[in-house]
C-alpha cells in the first residue's frame, strides 16, 4: 500500500514502524493552512500544492492524525476519488467554540463564554464573572495535549490563568490563524475518554480511558491513560451520549476520540470530539492492540470503503505514561527514563525529543517527550505500576545547555 501521511515524519514514528512492518511506503506532506473567506478555493490551494511536493500517482490512501489537517485531509481525498467525511462536521469539531453551539451538543456540556483575546484581564474577569460561577477553566478553542487549559479557582487567579492561556492562544493562531478563548464552568468530577470508530452510521465505541492522576487543576497535562476494552453495559451513559452527538454533528466513516467529565450532580457532559485517532495515532493504536488485539490503523485505513465490525480477541488492560515536565529548559538525561521504563517490563516506549533539546513544561507544552505503554492483567497492577513509574520515571530539564 502506499500511503500519503499529511504531518511531519518525526510526529508519527509509531505509524512509520507498523508501515515498515507491513511493508506499506510512505511519504509525508506538510498541508498549506487554508484562509476561511477562500472556502470555493480550498480544494484546488490543497490539491496544487500536493502535486508540487510529491508525486500522488498510485496513492492508496491519504491519513492524518494531525487535528489542524484534519480539513486538508479530506479536500485531498476528494481530489482523489477517495472516500470523504463531511467537511462542516469537521471545521465544527476543530474548534470548541462550535461544537458547544451546536444543537446536538449544547445540552451536554458545561456552562461557558467566549472571551476576546485582545481583552485586557480584568475585562475578561468581568465577563467571566457576571456569566459564569467559580471555579471556572481557561481553554484555547483549537487547543491540543491540554496547552493552554488552566483552572482559576477564584477571581483572584483568573488574571494569571488568563494570561497563561493567551499566551498559548496566540502561538496557536500563528499556526493555524484563528484561536479564540473559552472560559467554562469546572466540573468536579473524574475524566475519561472514549476511542472508537463510526462506520456506515454504525457507532462503535472501542476503549476506554480513565485518566490519572485526577485532572483537578491547575493544570491539566494528562500524566497517564488507564485503559480497558469498552464495556457497553458498564458505559450505558457514554453510549448514550455518543448515539446523541455523534449522528447529530454528522460525522460517519471516522474514528473518533472522545472526551467526557461528571459533573457534580454525576451527569455526564462531553468535553470534545476529536474526528482522528488519539495521540497521533498512538494512543489508540497501542492501548487497543494491548487491551484487545485489534488494529487500529488497519481500521483506519478500511473506513469508508467497507464496513466494519471489529470484534476483540483478549481483555486486558493498558497504561499510558506520558512523562510529566516539571519545568522549562534543556532535556537532560532521558536515556535514564527510557531504561525504568525498561526495567518494569515496557510494551512500547518512545523518546520524542533528546537530550539539549528544548522543551516547554504545561501549560504552555505542545509537544511530548517520553510515551510508555505497558501490558497488565488488572486495573490494581496498572495502578500500582503508575506509582513507580511517578516516582523513578522523570524528565529532567536545566536551564542552561550542557556544552
Amino acid at each position: 500500500m502506499n500511503v500519503l501521511l499529511l504531518g511531519r515524519e518525526e510526529d508519527c514514528r509509531d505509524y512509520l514502524d507498523y508501515a515498515e512492518q507491513q511493508g506499506f511506503t510512505v511519504r509525508f506532506f506538510d498541508p498549506p493552512q487554508l484562509a476561511a473567506d477562500d472556502r470555493e478555493n480550498w480544494r484546488r490551494t490543497v490539491a496544487e500544492a500536493a502535486r508540487a511536493a510529491v508525486d500522488l500517482t498510485g496513492v492508496d490512501d491519504v491519513i492524518s492524525f494531525h487535528d489542524s489537517y484534519q480539513i486538508q485531509l479530506e479536500l485531498l481525498r476528494g481530489e482523489l476519488g477517495m472516500p470523504t467525511r463531511d467537511i462542516d462536521t469537521l471545521l465544527c469539531l476543530a474548534d470548541k467554540t462550535r461544537f458547544k453551539a451546536h444543537p446536538a451538543v449544547r445540552d451536554h456540556i458545561t456552562r461557558h463564554i467566549e472571551l476576546d483575546p485582545s481583552a485586557k484581564a480584568p475585562q475578561a474577569l468581568a465577563a467571566v464573572s457576571e456569566a459564569l460561577s467559580f471555579p471556572v477553566v481557561v481553554k484555547p478553542s483549537n487547543g491540543f495535549y491540554s496547552a493552554g487549559v488552566v483552572k482559576a479557582g477564584t477571581p483572584e487567579e483568573f488574571p494569571k490563568a488568563f494570561l497563561q492561556t493567551k499566551r498559548v492562544c496566540t502561538v496557536l493562531r500563528e499556526g493555524s490563524g484563528r484561536s479564540l478563548m473559552l472560559a467554562e464552568e469546572y466540573l468536579d468530577g473524574n475524566e475519561y475518554a472514549v476511542d472508537g470508530m463510526v462506520s456506515d452510521g454504525r457507532i462503535i465505541p472501542l476503549q476506554i480511558h480513565r485518566k490519572l492522576p485526577p485532572l483537578v487543576g491547575p493544570l491539566f497535562h494528562e500524566v497517564a491513560y488507564l485503559t480497558e476494552p469498552f464495556d457497553a453495559e458498564l458505559g450505558r451513559d457514554f453510549v448514550a451520549l455518543l448515539d446523541s452527538v455523534v449522528p447529530g454533528v454528522g460525522l460517519d466513516n471516522s474514528p473518533f476520540h472522545a472526551e467526557f467529565r461528571f459533573d457534580g450532580e454525576g451527569r455526564l457532559r462531553i468535553l470534545e470530539l476529536a474526528p482522528r485517532l488519539c495521540g497521533g495515532g498512538t494512543t489508540t493504536y497501542q492501548q487497543l492492540r494491548i487491551c484487545t488485539g485489534l488494529d487500529a490503523y488497519g481500521l483506519l485505513h478500511r473506513l469508508g470503503r467497507e464496513a466494519i465490525d471489529p470484534e476483540p480477541l483478549h481483555h486486558r488492560v493498558a497504561l499510558e505514561y506520558d512523562a510529566p515536565i516539571e519545568r522549562s529548559g534543556f532535556l537532560k538525561n532521558t536515556a535514564r527514563a527510557v531504561e525504568v521504563c525498561r526495567k518494569n517490563d515496557v510494551t512500547t516506549v518512545h523518546l520524542h525529543r533528546q537530550d539539549g533539546q528544548f522543551v516547554l513544561a504545561p501549560p504552555l507544552n505542545f509537544e511530548t517527550v517520553l510515551t510508555a505503554y505497558f501490558a497488565r492483567d488488572t486495573r490494581e497492577e496498572a495502578e500500582a505500576l503508575l506509582d513507580v513509574l511517578m516516582t523513578d520515571c522523570t524528565i529532567e530539564t536545566e536551564t542552561e545547555k550542557s556544552s
